[in-house]
């Protein structure tokens, strides 16, 4: 059965290889080689550096704020301790192509080390979960800025506006959920009913994520923490477009909507590429340089993946098993 499970997850990444190698083919073939290294030779480093400092710092900011969630649960990681976990994760949700993968091996961690499994996937939850609803907040709020000014004009824009408007609805109802007490004896009631509920102890790991109402201190840390974080994240976007010539006083506004339609995508297990090439299209319906939006794309990417490498070091050494 291991064996099996081997296989299987062999053939699936090379399927996700195979993929992002066609993808990036497909750009090359379309923009042509020279084109894209002309456009990469033109980019301002300077640039290109802040936007790798500004994502350094939001990891740092991503770390407090896990590490917060974790105290909360029961569960006081020491700072360095959680910095390599923090950063192990980023690692795997760059380089093996799949968004949730790096917090199964912080969760993986955890358990094995800690003996506090669910806290540590209860806490990971919810980071993701505060980062996505303060990033769907800014979406928000800047296509109700553009709707207001007559700015949102196409319709495949507008589809993803109204996407985002939905995913907001549905981040507030969990809001509610993990907040109101009513609510969850009412799913708690359906689930004790059903033997597969409790065979994958789903009430216990629901009740490791609810949060208490009257915990304002808690609530206002991590609401601060995620939409600073992901304001930084936004930055690194748009620090690539100053780089690459793309940032005007007109178009910084669609930053704060497409590029939490990138990171909702993130929790999706696609190529390398696919968000990428996504994110360009959205940028070049909203009139940036077709051929330039899907190279920015890349661009911001990799600053992340730069970033993020030293997670594999810590990896490969085994820092991340240190016990407290």
């Amino acid at each position: 059965m291991a064996a099996e499970n081997r296989v299987r997850k062999i053939i699936k990444s090379s399927l996700k290889l195979l993929a992002t190698a066609l993808i990036i083919a497909f750009l090359v073939q379309r923009l042509g080689w020279e084109s894209i290294l002309n456009t990469v030779r033109g980019a301002d480093s300077t640039w290109l550096a802040a936007g790798a400092g500004i994502f350094f710092v939001s990891v740092i900011l991503g770390v407090v704020q896990w590490q917060l969630l974790l105290r909360n649960r029961g569960l006081d990681l020491p700072f360095s301790r959680a910095f390599r976990l923090y950063y192990v994760g980023m690692f795997f949700n760059n380089f093996i192509m799949g968004g949730i993968v790096g917090d199964a091996v912080k969760v993986a961690s955890i358990r094995s080390h800690d003996g506090k499994g669910k806290i540590g996937f209860a806490a990971t939850v919810l980071d993701r979960f505060a980062g996505l609803w303060a990033m769907c907040g800014f979406a928000v709020v800047g296509s109700i800025i553009l709707l207001n000014r007559g700015m949102l004009t196409h319709g495949r824009i507008t589809t993803a506006v109204i996407a985002l408007f939905a995913a907001f609805a549905l981040f507030a109802g969990i809001m509610l959920f993990l907040m109101a007490k009513p609510l969850q004896k009412l799913l708690f009631s359906v689930t004790d009913k059903f033997a597969v509920c409790q065979k994958f102890r789903i009430k216990e790991i629901v009740t490791e994520m609810l949060i208490e109402a009257r915990d304002y201190k808690l609530l206002a840390a991590v609401a601060f923490l995620a939409v600073l974080t992901q304001f930084l994240r936004i930055g690194v976007h748009v620090l690539t477009a100053a780089a690459l010539g793309l940032l005007t006083v007109d178009n910084f506004q669609y930053f704060f909507i497409f590029v939490p339609i990138i990171a909702m995508m993130m929790t999706i297990p696609l190529p390398f590429g696919v968000r990428e090439a996504f994110g360009g299209v959205l940028f070049a319906l909203a009139g940036f340089p077709s051929e330039q939006a899907v190279i920015m794309g890349f661009l911001a990417s990799l600053t992340g993946i730069a970033v993020s490498s030293m997670g594999g070091v810590f990896f490969v050494t085994g820092k991340i098993y240190t016990k407290r």
